[in-house]
């Protein structure tokens, strides 16, 4: 093999090693630079001190992930033999080398661009959301376009790593390079010393990604970590523990899962005005002239990426707002102040539907506990005579929407299929909302009543796509979703005229809210609480109102409140509460590795490693922050999500 001159050109192996992983270590701290600097509004690092530990913890975690995947490479070039010199050996090697640095280089570049949907790393279930969203072939083209920033600098970085690898020379073969005492010896402190790296240090345990909290606040994790070495330690990982903080009678005395109605017990509970337990019964003649009650028609519209912080009814500084109809409807309903469980959308539909917020890395669709015995409220409805739909402008399949609804107890699934004309497709995700939407108002006059109907909305979505005819007749701001918001907007203004005109109109609850807040735009809305701000506005024709409630109202609220709004007494489990048995709201999720518990005085934050646990307390709500928690493993692992009766 003939020897040519390079940039790096190490004496012997040993360095020829250390050059190869600087490499590589150096353009994985490139993309790490790039996350830092595109996201950097979401960070609030607190001086040096925190720069020191990000930047250590970083290089820590760093070169765990790059020694592990190098492992074959390693050896390959510790073996002691004259084989190292051979060409296809060489081959061999630089292949073990290139392939493994440049999936981790381009994983941590993709999720500089992800990370501003997620607020967290990539993990494992990046694998199972393959091909559950929108038409790939389309929207892969438009990511690289419309984050350019994350494509031009990626190529850039894997050019430099290409070329400096290229011009990283193997040492020459001489009378010095073979020395089978030393070639074992340094086998064997290679191997030691990779180890060493892989576990992350000398510490008692493999350094684990919850560690990320020892180096900074929890809420800059992310900086800390690397988006490869999460994929990697969250492969076949359990997606929960059972935990045990507690007896299980204490945890049940600060929550108890097990819901029991207003109805159950005989209690009124707080009332909003003409919102209040059991006016969901609604009194109707029968044909033998006597009075009987039955419930009321229930519409939940969840629309895709609303926040707060585009709507003129929750900022009343807002210069312009994005949503001119629900200011309009708000005016006339009941405004909570609105929390999601996550942040996205997969993560939505479990916590509004059947109170199961997600509490893990993968969402419950996803996780090892997508085929427990879920109870939702379309299960408990139908017992009482309702009709049940959901409707989703996507292909169906779309994230499993259509499965887990089947699941649960609704009756109908419309999708982009029943829909049935493409001429509205919008080319990634599915139907335009003003068209399906109109669609759903009027297959809604088509159900029987009483019924109880879910819609998920998909137009205020990347790649932020409008019809050709409203553009430019839209609002716009400084980022484009904020034009696709006030699409929808519209779309939902045309709606409720279309379903003001059908004959279910007055006789139907609408409860309008979000899966979760696109990205912010603003300081004000990046912090542990501002993530999940969501809009959560009642709406009854019957009886408006323009009250204004201060409490947090989370997803998972949802179906213990309108199980007492209806007037239901079947206990069920709910990892939320009834706006109408407790006048303090909070909202809980899970973070990068953590969990939070927010209130209105502050954030209870915990995260576990098998070596310690990191706690902040904020709003004196740990205790019941660790009650859910513990509560929630049991059931999800026990498979116990159906209530006891006695």
């Amino acid at each position: 093999m003939s020897h040519k001159k390079g940039w790096f050109n190490p004496g012997n192996v040993y360095g020829y090693l250390i050059v190869k992983i600087m490499i590589a270590l150096v353009a994985l701290t490139l993309t790490q630079v790039m996350y830092y600097l595109l996201n950097s509004g979401h960070f609030h690092t607190g001086g040096f001190g925190e720069w020191a530990g990000i930047v250590w913890g970083f290089l820590r975690f760093a070169m765990a992930t790059l020694t592990l995947v190098l492992v074959p490479f390693i050896v390959m070039n510790l073996i002691p033999s004259n084989i190292r010199w051979k060409r296809w050996y060489r081959f061999l090697s630089d292949c073990l080398y290139l392939i493994p640095v440049l999936v981790v280089v381009v994983v941590n570049q993709i999720d500089v661009a992800y990370f501003q949907f997620t607020y967290r790393r990539m993990s494992s279930e990046m694998f199972a959301y393959m091909g559950v969203g929108g038409d790939m072939g389309n929207l892969i083209p438009k990511f690289l376009v419309d984050y350019w920033p994350v494509s031009v600098s990626g190529v850039a970085i894997i050019a430099l790593l290409l070329v400096c690898s290229h011009k990283t020379v193997f040492p020459a073969l001489n009378e010095y390079s073979i020395n089978r005492r030393n070639d074992c010896i340094g086998l064997a402190a290679g191997l030691l010393l990779t180890f060493f790296f892989v576990r992350g240090g000398a510490q008692r345990h493999f350094i684990e990604l919850n560690d990320s909290a020892r180096y900074c606040q929890m809420k800059n994790a992310p900086l800390v970590l690397n988006s490869p070495y999460n994929i990697i330690r969250t492969l076949g990982v359990a997606d929960l523990v059972e935990l045990d903080y507690m007896p299980d009678d204490e945890a049940a005395a600060l929550f108890n899962p097990q819901f029991t109605p207003l109805a159950a017990t005989g209690g009124s509970g707080i009332s909003y005005g003409d919102f209040r337990a059991g006016a969901g019964q609604v009194a109707y003649t029968g044909s033998d002239s006597l009075t009987y009650y039955r419930g009321k028609n229930v519409v939940i519209i969840i629309l895709e990426s609303f926040s707060q912080e585009y709507m003129g009814c929750y900022n009343d500084s807002l210069e312009v707002s994005f949503t001119p109809f629900l200011d309009s409807l708000a005016s006339k309903s009941l405004l909570f102040q609105g929390r999601s469980n996550g942040k996205k959308s997969i993560e939505s539909i479990p916590s509004v539907m059947a109170s199961l917020p997600t509490l893990m890395d993968r969402p419950v669709l996803m996780s090892d506990y997508k085929r427990n015995d879920i109870v939702g409220l379309p299960m408990l409805l139908k017992k009482h005579g309702y009709n049940t739909a959901f409707f989703h402008g996507a292909y169906n399949g779309s994230m499993g929407f259509d499965a887990f609804c089947k699941k649960i107890g609704f009756d109908a699934y419309y999708g982009r299929n029943e829909f049935g004309d493409e001429t509205y497709y919008d080319g990634t995700w599915g139907i335009f909302d003003e068209h399906f939407l109109h669609y759903m108002a009027l297959q809604l006059t088509r159900t029987p009543e009483p019924f109880f109907a879910g819609v998920f909305t998909i137009s205020s979505h990347h790649p932020y796509t409008i019809p050709d005819e409203y553009k430019g007749k839209l609002r716009k701001g400084n980022h484009p979703i904020l034009e696709c918001v006030n699409y929808s907007d519209m779309a939902l203004r045309k709606f409720f005229a279309t379903a003001s005109r059908q004959p279910w109109y007055d006789n139907t609850l609408f409860i309008i809210m979000a899966d979760h807040p696109a990205q912010a735009l603003s300081p004000g809305f990046n912090d542990y609480g501002p993530w999940y701000r969501i809009p959560m506005i009642v709406f009854d024709p019957q009886h408006p109102t323009g009250q204004r409630s201060k409490r947090i109202v989370q997803q998972s609220d949802i179906m213990p409140t309108l199980i007492d709004y209806l007037g239901y007494n079947e206990p069920c489990i709910c990892f939320g509460n009834s706006v109408f048995q407790q006048e303090e709201g909070w909202q809980i999720a899970y973070g990068c590795g953590y969990h939070q518990l927010v209130t209105d005085e502050g954030v209870a934050l915990l995260e576990e490693t098998n070596s310690r646990t990191f706690e902040q307390d904020g709003n004196g709500k740990l205790g019941l922050l660790k009650a859910i928690l513990q509560q929630y493993s049991q059931r999800m692992i026990d498979n116990q999500l159906q209530a006891k009766t006695k």
